[in-house]
């Protein structure tokens, strides 16, 4: 009878609170290549004459092309602040340029359908590189119209757009 007794009270008896604990944990960092910027391309509406317009596509031979490389499987910010208007080298009045466009891809061949904005900076456009890993690319295509009026002066033009982007998880 006593050695139950004695089992039971063992059992009872609450257990000492340990004075230390321990454990691990891993400690981990991914350094991802900067971002570049390579405009391979300006926009070229060429040679037109005065009361007319010309529009180019994103994907033309004459769009404008940027290369935005990167750390693959990140997630990009992309603003584009393009100019409503370019400027006569020559005096007189300015060229009025519009209805702008572009297209972002994956692919070199940009065949996705174009997208629209303003002259004035854009929202940030999210976009993500496709590649998991490495250094990959996303192309642009920017297009645009200029519409030249009758008593537009025989001139060279020319104005200068500005994009921005970053990491968006950085």
């Amino acid at each position: 009878f006593a050695t139950p007794l004695f089992m039971a009270a063992l059992l009872a008896t609450p257990a000492h609170a340990q004075s230390t604990a321990s454990g691990s944990m891993a400690v981990n960092a991914l350094v991802v290549n900067p971002l570049a910027l390579n405009v391979t391309r300006p926009l070229d509406f060429g040679r037109l004459l005065t009361s007319t317009s010309r529009t180019i596509a994103p994907a033309a031979a004459t769009s404008g092309r940027i290369e935005l490389v990167g750390e693959g499987g990140s997630a990009v910010t992309v603003t584009l602040s393009m100019p409503s208007q370019l400027s006569p080298t020559a005096g007189g009045a300015n060229l009025p340029v519009g209805a702008w466009t572009y297209v972002a891809s994956n692919s070199a061949a940009l065949g996705e359908s174009p997208v629209s904005f303003n002259a004035g900076a854009t929202g940030n456009l999210a976009i993500s590189f496709q590649a998991a890993t490495g250094t990959t690319k996303i192309y642009f295509g920017i297009g645009a119209t200029v519409t030249a009026s009758a008593a537009q002066p025989s001139s060279a033009y020319t104005a200068t757009g500005q994009i921005t982007a970053a990491y968006a998880d950085l």
